[in-house]
């Protein structure tokens, strides 16, 4: 039953219209792929947390304005793309302050939404709310590392000379 369930829903993601984004600086398939997981990502939690349409319709805009400060919040580091080995030390001791700050801002905000949320859902459903992030990064995960593998055995192999 999950089986098929997991099924519909993934169906039901990929079935969205797909059109990438003016001004978007991804190409078309990274936007519509983003799209799809995007459209999958609300059935799951539709599904998981069993929300009610009136519950959907003030969940959703709070929750992305939750993602859209916590990205970025990710995106702040100024040290990103660095490698660690190669920065000097002083570099080095600037980088955990501010991933240590970013930490806490991160608390911050997570904690702020979580009252927000108690406004628009029931408790048992917020304390869910984590689990459910987690539970959807995984299944995600799981399809994108399927999906790798079904194409690298659909590859037509080079014959040896």
């Amino acid at each position: 039953m999950k089986k098929l369930l997991f099924g519909t829903l993934l169906l039901f993601a990929f079935a969205v219209g797909t059109y990438a984004q003016p001004g978007s600086r991804q190409g078309p398939i990274a936007a519509r792929a983003q799209e799809k997981i995007a459209a999958y990502k609300i059935a799951f939690f539709t599904e998981q947390l069993q929300l009610t349409p009136e519950e959907s319709k003030d969940f959703w805009p709070l929750y992305n304005q939750f993602e859209d400060e916590r990205d970025k919040l990710k995106d702040k580091g100024d040290f990103q793309g660095k490698k660690i080995e190669l920065m000097a030390d002083k570099e080095l001791e600037d980088f955990i302050v501010q991933q240590l700050d970013m930490e806490e801002q991160q608390v911050k905000l997570k904690r702020d939404y979580v009252h927000r949320f108690m406004q628009v859902l029931p408790i048992r459903k917020v304390a869910m709310l984590q689990r459910t992030e987690l539970e959807f990064k995984r299944q995600l995960l799981d399809e994108m590392k399927r999906r790798q593998e079904n194409r690298q055995d659909a590859k037509p192999r080079k014959p040896r000379n």
